[in-house]
């Protein structure tokens, strides 16, 4: 599959799904909110570097990696956007999109190794930047041979949904979208209430906007999960505050009440400040029984 042309049908799909009756999108939705990564990214390949960009699902990797794509293009610059399937085709796939020789001298197919060396040939004829998307997909045959070219010098760029701690997903600087801002949330679930003609009054959008937690994918969802009177889920998203603080704050003031109730000989006192201190240490022991963190990057 060859996405270097793609048309936004992938943007379409989230926000649409496949009935074709849907209003189509204006071209304002799919405009980039991530100019700031996006120039990053285009500076540190034209400059030699290598980076891998990390993020939840959801959070615009695709779109960005699209976008980054096209300006290489129009700098006049060779590239190859590649979203994994199986080793051969995927090597395919990136030789076909740069120009590097598929066939072998008796008219057949070359092999996936036979591709590796074509590529890794071309790279060496011609400047050009090896886009993947979704690379947390690649197989190990294929990230020791990304590895190969890195070492060799070639700009590589990676986009991946929490990838594994290991190989070439550790030796890429990385760079992790975050959310998006509400602005910018409040933007996008606007123009996907318009395009479906739907008016939702600003309180609407502010609680369908407590559900997307600044992730650009649900926050299209949540507009036409609205359209289609779908009742409410739990949030997908995972961005939450993190109590601890306040529990270590709280267990500090209770500590400090029962010192005081001790000191006025105010034996009621002293012993409420035990009860809530012992609570509050239970509570904090319960939070840290809670699931560690990822082993994943970006997790």
């Amino acid at each position: 599959m060859i996405v270097v042309t793609l048309n936004w049908d992938w943007w379409n799909f989230f926000a649409h799904g496949s009935d074709s009756s849907v209003p189509a999108q204006s071209s304002d939705s799919v405009r980039t909110y991530r100019c700031t990564e996006k120039n990053l990214i285009l500076t540190a390949l034209q400059t030699g570097s290598s980076l891998l960009i990390v993020s939840d699902l959801g959070m615009g990797k695709s779109a960005l990696a699209q976008f980054v794509a096209d300006d290489l293009h129009q700098a006049g610059h060779a590239v190859a956007l590649i979203v994994p399937t199986t080793p051969k085709q995927t090597l395919l796939d990136c030789a076909e999109q740069l120009g590097a020789e598929i066939i072998r001298d008796n008219g057949k197919q070359m092999t996936a190794a036979q591709l590796q060396t074509s590529i890794a040939d071309f790279l060496t004829t011609k400047q050009a930047f090896l886009l993947f998307d979704d690379a947390h997909r690649l197989p190990i045959s294929l990230r020791v041979w990304l590895l190969s070219l890195l070492d060799a010098g070639q700009p590589l760029l990676l986009f991946a949904t929490h990838p594994p701690r290991k190989d070439i997903f550790l030796k890429l600087p990385r760079i992790e979208l975050k959310a998006l801002p509400h602005q910018s949330i409040r933007e996008l679930m606007q123009t996907a209430a318009q395009e479906l003609g739907l008016e939702l009054t600003p309180s609407q959008f502010a609680t369908l906007q407590e559900r997307c937690g600044g992730n650009p994918m649900l926050a299209r969802r949540v507009i036409r999960e609205t359209y289609l009177g779908l009742e409410v889920t739990a949030p997908d998203h995972t961005e939450w505050m993190d109590g601890t603080p306040l529990l270590i704050a709280a267990l500090l003031v209770f500590s400090a009440l029962r010192f005081l109730g001790r000191g006025l000989h105010q034996t009621d006192l002293y012993l409420l400040g035990g009860f809530l201190a012992v609570a509050v240490g239970i509570a904090r022991l319960l939070l840290a029984s809670l699931p560690r963190k990822s082993e994943k990057l970006g997790k």
